[in-house]
């Protein structure tokens, strides 16, 4: 069963690249039974291994969507905000993290939903590089945006690419297809500094569920990126959005004990 889960994380996250990871917490819990912070910690490797498959799907296409040098400028920004989360996440009992993940369910469902706001902004091709940032307000918002999104990875055990797309097309003036696939790269870094906090002593991963999930995810991803390279996600993003915010709602209910 695990490579069936990991199949549709790689798959949702492939075709979404933006809050696709974001079920891989509900499937560990209520799924695979873990406790909240072995779910947390396991997630940053399902995560990772099928975000660095999808980057490097989108590596070897013809067309180089991902965009390495920002990737890396971006998850370094990220690195303290990963340890810090993964260090609160091992201080906090498990109904405050499973609360918070439910909000943040909630408001990647609604961000997900306006993405048509943002996701036809650019089509054509153009010159895509870390010069796009100017200003001393771009780069604050640029590098808050990476620590923040580095703090959440490590305290949820989620990617956050429902954060990383749209700050790529807002302020790097990212093509839509050009920020999903540096997001997944992002995304594959992030988690790499979480799973160290990990091992370093802070919280834990069931390595083998781990790693039979993560097969599937790459599984699951490849299928997501090809098909994401030929149709438009908007129609499949809509009902992956409501769907989200339904699950938040139940993992609400649940944690409050009103369902079981």
């Amino acid at each position: 069963m695990e490579l069936i889960y990991g199949t549709i994380i790689g798959l949702t996250l492939g075709l979404t690249g933006a809050g696709g990871s974001i079920i891989t917490i509900p499937i560990l819990l209520y799924l695979l039974d873990m406790n909240v912070h072995s779910a947390t910690g396991t997630s940053l490797v399902v995560v990772g291994v099928g975000s660095l498959a999808g980057a490097i799907q989108y590596m070897l296409g013809k067309q180089k969507y991902v965009h390495w040098k920002i990737s890396i400028v971006f998850s370094i920004a990220g690195i303290f905000g990963a340890f810090l989360g993964s260090y609160i996440n091992s201080l906090l009992p498990a109904k405050i993290i499973l609360f918070g993940f439910s909000a943040l369910m909630l408001i990647i469902g609604i961000l997900m939903l306006r993405q048509k706001e943002y996701q036809n902004k650019k089509e054509c091709e153009q010159q895509i590089s870390l010069k796009n940032i100017k200003g001393l307000s771009a780069w604050s918002k640029f590098v808050l945006a990476g620590f923040g999104i580095g703090l959440m990875t490590g305290f949820f055990g989620v990617g956050g690419g429902f954060l990383i797309v749209p700050t790529l097309v807002l302020i790097l003036d990212f093509p839509m297809k050009d920020a999903i696939a540096t997001s997944l790269l992002v995304i594959a870094l992030n988690c790499l500094w979480g799973i160290l906090s990990r091992l370093s002593g802070v919280g834990s991963i069931e390595i083998t569920q781990a790693i039979y999930i993560s097969v599937g995810a790459i599984i699951g991803m490849a299928i997501g990126v090809v098909i994401a390279k030929r149709i438009k996600a908007n129609y499949l993003t809509r009902i992956f959005s409501y769907f989200v915010i339904i699950l938040a709602f139940y993992m609400f209910a649940r944690t409050l004990g009103l369902i079981h």
